[in-house]
């Protein structure tokens, strides 16, 4: 009779695999806002800007420049067709064209563009100014999210030996049956060395983020990067915050076998 083979039961979902989702989501996201930018920061330079147009005025015979469409006229369809078509934008933004140039652009562009008359050359200079300063800003956000990736790989192997090694431990809730007092001890040993591990984990994990404010200057009023790339975990760090619950149930399996130690 063949022997079926047995399937081995799929390792449980670390908090590892939840911060590399959110890292790619975030990565996904603001490369489509990066390439959105740049299609429309190409899309304004090739628009050519207006010159002022006297045209009669009704009364009094005099002149005014009055719009005649042109070169603003094509900024809101660049616009809307780059920036606004990435595929995420109604679920993230979910603003109006007005809204959306005003937060990315400044209320002062963002009025030429919406109520002004013609595409003036100081105008096309601002924009251009400030639609590459939004993608750059993306790219800059792109390098922060790459460390903080990097981040996380520095300390994920170590993390999940430390895991597997302590679900070890916790599938033999008696410690008593480890035998011996020289293995009660041993093991009393060995967790004490996990918990030295996981102190380590730690530090190099608050050393990553100091040193992610330090790299990209941020202000001491902005968040730091897990702060923002994590607000859906209920958690400002969860990555430390997992550190701290690891060595809670090492200091429990410790503390069994602290306790095993004094009746034997």
């Amino acid at each position: 009779m063949a022997i079926e083979p047995v399937e081995s039961a799929p390792a449980p979902r670390s908090i590892l695999d939840d911060l590399r989702a959110s890292v790619r989501t975030e990565r996904r996201l603001v490369t489509a806002e990066t390439e959105a930018f740049g299609a429309f920061l190409d899309r304004v330079e090739s628009i050519t800007s207006d010159r002022p147009t006297p045209t009669p005025t009704v009364q009094g015979g005099g002149y005014e420049h009055g719009r005649s469409g042109g070169g603003l006229d094509a900024i809101r369809p660049a616009y809307e067709r780059t920036v606004m078509s990435c595929d995420h934008y109604d679920e993230a933004y979910g603003d109006t064209y007005a809204e959306s140039v005003t937060a990315e652009f400044g209320p002062e562009v963002a009025t030429l563009l919406v109520e002004g008359s013609r595409f003036q050359p100081h105008l096309k200079r601002a924009l251009i100014e400030r639609a590459r300063t939004c993608r750059d800003d993306r790219e800059h956000l792109l390098d922060m999210v790459a460390m903080e990736s990097e981040s996380i790989d520095e300390v994920a192997a170590e993390f999940r030996a430390i895991e597997t090694e302590l679900r070890e431990f916790e599938s033999c809730p008696d410690p008593d049956a480890a035998g011996s007092y020289g293995a009660l001890e041993a093991e009393w040993r060995r967790l004490g060395v996990l918990a030295e591990q996981v102190e380590e984990l730690s530090a190099t994990r608050q050393r990553a983020i100091i040193a992610q404010r330090r790299r990209f200057r941020l202000p001491t009023d902005a968040p730091d990067m897990p702060v923002y790339l994590y607000q859906s975990f209920g958690d400002t760090y969860p990555l430390l915050s997992s550190f701290v619950r690891l060595q809670e149930r090492i200091r429990d399996r410790r503390s069994e076998r602290e306790r095993a130690l004094a009746r034997a």
